[in-house]
């Protein structure tokens, strides 16, 4: 009977053995998923690093390291020292979205914007699911840009953004000579004009 027993109960605790090694432990905060998607959003973003599990956008120093890296990785020369509470709304740049799937950011943003996300239950073309965090690279020009939309996007809980270029852009080589030339002659003109109310007049 013992040896029966142990014919039966041996090949089911090797399988239950098999099932416990093979099946994935579930990601810590922080874990890198990878996956992230450019076409998620409305407009495309420039560059994406992540998916990481759970919500990393936060003032926890735990946290802040995994940010500093992330944003590190997309493209550019922006780094972030790590101060929290120097970000737009000590980071906290939206909590919510505005009709259905927008990200409206309540003011315009130009130029090469960093913003991070998180989703409480995500699912993209590539199958990704789940609490995860993504930072997004954007490049709204001089036009700007007031708000992003999410596209095939669930569970939305809250936005932080990095940093954004300045009103307006920079302007090109060729507009700083047109705006020199244009003072250069308003100052002439003013010069001349004051030289001419000095001459006296003839009678």
């Amino acid at each position: 009977m013992r040896r029966s027993l142990s014919k039966v109960l041996g090949p089911v605790l090797l399988a239950a053995a098999a099932i416990g090694v093979s099946a994935p432990a579930s990601a810590a905060n922080g874990d890198f998923l990878g996956g992230c998607d450019i076409t998620l959003t409305t407009p495309d973003a420039t560059a994406c690093q992540g998916y990481y599990s759970g919500n990393v956008l936060s003032g926890n120093s735990t946290d802040i390291g995994l940010q500093q890296s992330a944003i590190a990785a997309l493209p550019g020369t922006f780094t972030w020292d790590g101060n929290w509470t120097g970000l737009v709304n000590d980071g906290n740049v939206i909590g919510s979205l505005t009709n259905g799937n927008e990200l409206n950011f309540g003011e315009t943003l130009f130029g090469q914007t960093i913003i991070g996300a998180h989703f409480g239950n995500i699912q993209d073309n590539l199958g990704n699911s789940g609490n995860v965090s993504v930072f997004w690279l954007f490049d709204f020009g001089t036009e700007g840009a007031s708000s992003v939309v999410l596209d095939n996007i669930r569970g939305f809980s809250n936005a932080a953004l990095y940093t954004t270029g300045s009103g307006g852009g920079v302007p090109e080589p060729t507009t700083w000579a047109m705006m020199l030339v244009g003072f250069g002659a308003a100052g002439f003109a003013l010069r001349k004009s004051r030289r001419t109310a000095r001459l006296p007049q003839m009678a």
